[in-house]
């Protein structure tokens, strides 16, 4: 298991070095890691779910949003995440109607059923 130090300074060098990074014709900004790298960057033979989590965690608290799509990691910058466009609420509300939940229900929990 990858101690909290390394995933720290990982999640350092990907905010800190490799976004600004100049390569592929960028000068700098979001880029995409395989599963290969990511193990290579941590030193590990084996990429744990719970190591991913805090390495993901680490890195959203520097700016940086790592993505797991199982065999690459897309990262990119939170400021630009945030720059997306938002549906209004009248186009969210046409494809997912609006729905109240009874206040006594937990609202904590994700009821699909």
């Amino acid at each position: 298991m990858t101690n909290d130090a390394k995933i720290s300074e990982v999640a350092c060098k990907l905010w800190r070095d490799l976004y600004e990074e100049s390569f592929r014709g960028k000068s700098r900004g979001r880029f995409i890691l395989s599963r290969e790298q990511l193990k290579q960057a941590l030193q590990v033979e084996r990429l744990h779910q719970s190591t991913i989590i805090k390495l993901q965690d680490e890195a959203l608290s520097l700016g940086l949003i790592i993505i797991d799509l199982d065999d690459v990691f897309p990262c990119i910058e939170t400021k630009v995440v945030r720059g997306y466009r938002r549906p209004t609420s009248e186009i969210f509300d046409k494809y997912f109607p609006d729905y109240h939940l009874d206040q006594s229900e937990n609202d904590d929990d994700d009821d699909f059923n």
